[in-house]
């Protein structure tokens, strides 16, 4: 498991526990493992297999992602940007790899950034 991972994967897990105002853990998919795991299977690892295919692990983790974008539109102060979160969630669907997510999730985390200054 290479760094890189798990500093993005880290990304991630903030992301969702700050639109849930949430704990670490399994509930509403904010533990960093959910977006590892789908990172190291579609790096070809085997070591997770027995969580599914790829394509399953990768819907999941898209769907907490898009759970947590419209949580973001809706909860101030960041929903004083809610179109750029819908925006976001909307283009969820299209994305085909984790890069492409990821790329999702560091725009959101940027601006979640910049909305709690």
């Amino acid at each position: 498991m290479s760094t890189e991972f798990y500093t993005q994967a880290s990304r991630y897990e903030n992301l969702v526990r700050i639109a849930f105002k949430c704990p670490r853990g399994a509930k509403n998919g904010a533990d960093l493992s959910f977006m590892q795991n789908a990172m190291t299977m579609e790096n070809g690892d085997s070591f997770a297999k027995h969580l599914g295919s790829f394509d399953k692990q990768f819907d999941k983790v898209k769907n907490y992602t898009s759970k947590a974008l419209i949580k973001l539109s809706k909860t101030k102060p960041f929903s004083s940007e809610k179109e750029f979160f819908l925006d976001l969630e909307g283009k969820i669907n299209f994305v085909g790899t984790t890069s492409q997510l990821m790329n999702i999730v560091n725009q959101s985390m940027e601006k979640v950034l910049e909305l709690r200054e």
